[in-house]
């Protein structure tokens, strides 16, 4: 009797080192649902709604540990993203980090799984031999109400072409993109830009509003949200609207690292999946509703719509799927002007499964 219970103890005593012996081994190996997957983020116009299926948790109720990581314009180092608005409600520059520059280099790195970044930074970094791969369209503008515009200081009167001659302009820091779409326009004007103004390329927006204030600039090439402040203070009037290529063109793109997709196509899955998710609900809102303007200039990302002048905020697409079309007519653009020097065959940087299989799944419930 007494061997028999012993043997009864030391079988508890084994299976209680084996019970153990799993939640250790558990704990050292995640659940797939526990791989985080940290975002480069640059905080604009094109990533608002990204940024609010964030704020309002639709990745981490669909299991995710999903983080927005971001810089401040002139910061230091790169942070989280705070899940509460209010925190960064007044900081104008908040999040102004540069795709090429910071966030690639950090997805390159393996400080990011993903990142959102400008198409022009895309490009770029496709042209480079980057292991990145573009899964989601992101905000761009729309051809009924661009968001760009060029601009010019009050007091500078531009009634033709030939006022612009000798004029100062500038452009905000950028992957080259808003460089070529300044030069476009002056081309379409019947200008050189080599010859007939003075460029001020890639200032970073404190800069180029402080020097319109100051009378350094001109004008120059403006998205919706900077120029708004400046026009609204009366510091600056439209000139024109982007119109002279397709608006479209500017937009912004959900990539990440091929070896993540690789290794976790799931979770790349539930990202898209609950991203589309949020454009089908914005677009499901009254249109009054998806107009309100929550505040003046620092309430940013809470936006959904604007009619400014006849500009709007960049939009998203359901399903968000990437246009390969306008890309690589972006990429002709960046060509001409020599912002980049070959034409890379980008399909196999573009994979749009994940949009698609999203948008099924969402017409399915």
């Amino acid at each position: 009797m007494v061997m028999k219970k012993s043997k009864v103890a030391f079988a508890l005593v084994a299976l209680a080192a084996v019970a153990m012996i799993i939640l250790v081994v558990a704990r050292v190996q995640p659940h797939e649902n526990d791989v985080p997957v940290r975002i480069g983020y640059f905080h604009g116009g094109r990533t608002f709604l990204f940024y609010r299926a964030y704020t309002n948790e639709y990745f981490q109720n669909a299991g995710l540990n999903v983080t927005l990581i971001t810089k401040n314009l002139n910061g230091e180092s790169f942070d989280e993203v705070p899940m509460d608005y209010s925190d960064i409600q007044n900081k104008t520059y908040y999040g102004k980090a540069s795709g090429t520059d910071l966030i690639v280099e950090g997805l390159l790195k393996g400080e990011f799984e993903a990142a959102t970044i400008g198409e022009s930074a895309f490009i770029t970094a496709a042209g480079n031999g980057a292991p990145i791969v573009a899964v989601a369209r992101l905000g761009h503008d729309t051809k009924e109400k661009p968001g760009h515009a060029i601009i010019f200081r009050t007091g500078v009167q531009i009634n033709s072409s030939a006022d612009i001659r000798g004029k100062t302009l500038a452009t905000r820091r950028s992957s080259g993109g808003s460089g070529a779409l300044l030069d476009e326009f002056l081309l379409s004007e019947g200008l050189d830009p080599e010859k007939d103004v003075r460029i001020i390329e890639g200032l970073d927006e404190d800069v180029s509003e402080e020097m319109l204030r100051n009378g350094n600039i001109d004008g120059g090439f403006w998205h919706i949200l900077a120029l708004r402040r400046q026009v609204e203070a009366n510091r600056a009037y439209i000139y024109r609207r982007m119109d002279w290529v397709n608006p479209e063109l500017s937009q912004a793109l959900l990539v990440f690292r091929k070896d993540f997709v690789q290794e976790h196509p799931d979770k790349v899955q539930r990202i898209v999946t609950e991203y589309s998710r949020r454009i089908r609900y914005e677009e499901g809102l009254p249109l009054q509703e998806r107009m309100i303007r929550p505040g003046k200039y620092e309430d940013r990302a809470l936006e959904m719509e604007m009619d400014f002048m006849g500009m709007n905020l960049p939009q998203c697409d359901y399903p968000p799927l990437v246009n390969s079309t306008l890309i690589y007519e972006f990429r002709d653009l960046l060509y001409k002007h020599g912002i980049i020097d070959r034409k890379t065959d980008l399909d196999a940087y573009v994979d749009n499964s994940f949009a698609q299989k999203a948008y099924e799944l969402l017409q399915a419930v």
